[in-house]
């Protein structure tokens, strides 16, 4: 059995964020994470101001700009028809504006080597497979390699935080109806995510969305001289696009003028990597004597351009959450609904307003109409709000 003050499950953003800050502060720190880094996800890959403001007090932001971080400051968004309205970024106090296009293999990676350098102990390639929930608390997590290699083995901790996606384990086994989906139907929508080469110089430092009939897609500059597309998409719409990512690309996007101008007929460096069905909602972010943080504990629709930035930002805010369960062994009642008020506050807005205008933005005659208001000169000044800065709206 290993002891610790905090377990930590899931080693993304928002787990390695509060793995670093704890360790930092002092506490016993334990990390599970079923990958092995760097490792690429389905991901927008785009960081907002406040992300980068994140990275930049934990000390990582320079180096990860020297690595080949890409500058973002400005947005464009275009309909089905092609027609297009763009928008440098608004100035975030205490932020300022200027994003950062990063792939999750580096960012996750240098996350999670900040944290082990700080103390946290990460365990990865290893598999919690079930809570251990103890007079209606949970106490810890039996888990075992990924490997299959060794033995299952119980962790157990003063402080559990989930920060293990919108497929957290601790989520489902404690709330199951709550989380993405368990079926697939016509309705269903799915994530899907490749690099592309970037024939387009850093793409005028924008991140770029192109709507079209059954969904919407990303496109940003990433290091490593490449853009990352990710495609938000209902499956009736891929399957009769021909059922495959490089049917939907090539008979739905390439369908929009705007999106052949800009790549003409690049084709992905790498495969495609799929995640569904997904249900972007809010969940909870403390239930049973532990927490929640990033995916876990509420999905935004990346739409919206906030999701690492969330769980950057999350784990800040649940810090002295944990520092305080941790002295006081467990999270008490109180400072469980406490923690849910703060989460709450800090997320629910922006959660539900991108929610709103992600379901707008996926219906073609909606998103037709939002084009014409994007297009005019109020409607310029609204759009970098919609498109990447939603909490400043």
């Amino acid at each position: 059995m290993t002891q610790s003050d905090l377990l930590v499950l899931g080693a993304g953003p928002a787990g390695s964020t509060i793995a670093g800050l704890a360790a930092r502060a002092g506490a016993k720190v334990v990390v599970l994470e079923r990958e092995q880094f760097p490792r690429d996800k389905v991901c927008g890959e785009f960081l907002s101001a406040e992300g980068c403001a994140v990275l930049n007090r934990i000390g990582l932001l320079d180096s990860l700009k020297n690595r080949g971080g890409m500058a973002i400051d400005g947005c464009l968004i275009a309909d089905g028809r092609g027609r297009t309205a763009t928008s440098p970024f608004p100035d975030v106090p205490q932020f300022g504006r200027t994003a950062l296009g990063i792939s999750r293999a580096m960012l996750d990676a240098s996350l999670a080597t900040w944290a082990s350098s700080l103390g946290a102990d990460l365990r990865d390639a290893t598999h919690a497979s079930r809570p251990i929930v103890e007079d209606g608390r949970v106490r810890g997590v039996v888990a075992r390699p990924v490997d299959s290699r060794g033995g299952h083995e119980e962790y157990r901790a003063t402080l559990v935080i989930a920060a293990d996606g919108r497929r957290s384990m601790l989520q489902r086994a404690l709330h199951p109806g709550i989380g993405d989906p368990q079926r697939t139907d016509p309705h269903s929508w799915f994530g899907l995510q490749a690099h592309l080469p970037d024939v387009t110089s850093g793409l005028d430092r924008r991140v770029e969305l192109y709507v079209f009939d059954g969904g919407y897609a990303g496109l940003g500059p990433v290091e490593g001289v490449r853009l990352n597309l990710a495609l938000i998409v209902r499956v009736g719409a891929l399957r009769a696009a021909g059922g495959t990512p490089d049917d939907l690309l090539r008979n739905r996007l390439r369908g929009n003028p705007a999106f052949a101008a800009r790549l003409g007929a690049s084709v992905p460096v790498n495969g495609w990597k799929t995640v569904g069905p997904l249900r972007f909602n809010v969940r909870r972010p403390a239930s049973h004597g532990a927490m929640f943080l990033g995916d876990a504990a509420g999905t935004i629709d990346p739409f919206a351009g906030e999701g690492m930035s969330n769980a950057l930002r999350g784990a800040e805010h649940a810090l002295p959450f944990a520092l305080q369960a941790i002295e006081r062994g467990g999270l008490t009642n109180a400072a469980a609904r406490a923690w849910d008020r703060a989460w709450r506050r800090a997320f629910v807005p922006v959660t539900r307003r991108a929610g709103w205008i992600g379901e707008l933005l996926k219906r073609p005659s909606a998103a037709a109409v939002a084009m014409t208001i994007f297009r005019l000169p109020a409607g310029a000044r609204v759009l970098p709000r919609v498109v990447a800065a939603t909490r400043t709206g």
